[in-house]
């Protein structure tokens, strides 16, 4: 994956104001040497956005005053507009193999959860999970089985399977990232059965006081 951006001179609110308006968005290149940049905002965002959330490394093309160089970057963070959801701004930080960083990962389920069919529901509480590694052994996603999971368990942070030098950043042990809820189809069956038999008990019972008041009149 590729990116052009153009060096630029200009600095504040005002010179950003007439990049954006003219379908330029501004940004920077953190590193040992801050660089301030422009880019086509528009091929950008749709850069941005084929990474689907994923920290990837990628060579930034760094053109200024008629020549080019190559930088490998990820994008640290960026900006949309609240109106129109344009990009505006864009913050890259140059790295190399040793760079240690702090990512969110995206995560993708595999297989089709068993428990499912007999009428569980699979909640997804968090699709991302944070990490540590190098720069390089940063995972486009954190691949998740569930297809043996039951009925009222769940998958927490620790139990996930991480690349080899991939870490996750744990606040909390047992963060649950994923949980099946609902009661199996047997377990349905015999609550009904048992509130069938309450409901037959109840008009045995009705029928057996109303037969009594008859009878206490009678007499």
């Amino acid at each position: 994956m590729n990116l052009t951006v153009q060096t630029r001179e200009s600095t504040g609110k005002e010179s950003n104001k007439k990049l954006r308006v003219q379908g330029i968005a501004p940004g920077i290149i953190y590193g040992k040497e801050s660089q301030l940049v422009s880019m086509n905002a528009e091929k950008a965002h749709r850069f941005i956005k084929s990474m689907q959330g994923a920290k990837q490394l990628f060579e930034l093309t760094v053109e200024a005053e008629g020549k080019s160089s190559n930088k490998t970057v990820v994008i640290q963070d960026f900006q949309t507009s609240i109106i129109g959801n344009r990009l505006i701004h864009v913050d890259f930080l140059e790295v190399n193999e040793n760079t240690r960083l702090t990512a969110e990962i995206p995560i993708t389920v595999t297989d089709n959860c068993i428990a499912v069919k007999e009428g569980a529901v699979l909640q997804i509480i968090r699709r991302t999970v944070p990490v540590t590694c190098l720069a390089s052994k940063i995972p486009e996603t954190i691949l998740v089985d569930v297809e043996n999971l039951e009925f009222g368990s769940s998958i927490h942070v620790l139990d996930l399977d991480y690349p080899e030098g991939v870490k996750p950043i744990v606040k909390d042990r047992n963060f649950t990232v994923i949980t099946v809820a609902g009661q199996m189809a047997e377990e349905v069956d015999e609550v009904d059965e048992v509130d069938a038999e309450l409901e037959g008990a109840e008009v045995v019972e009705g029928e057996e006081a109303a037969a009594d008041d008859k009878k206490a009149d009678e007499e």
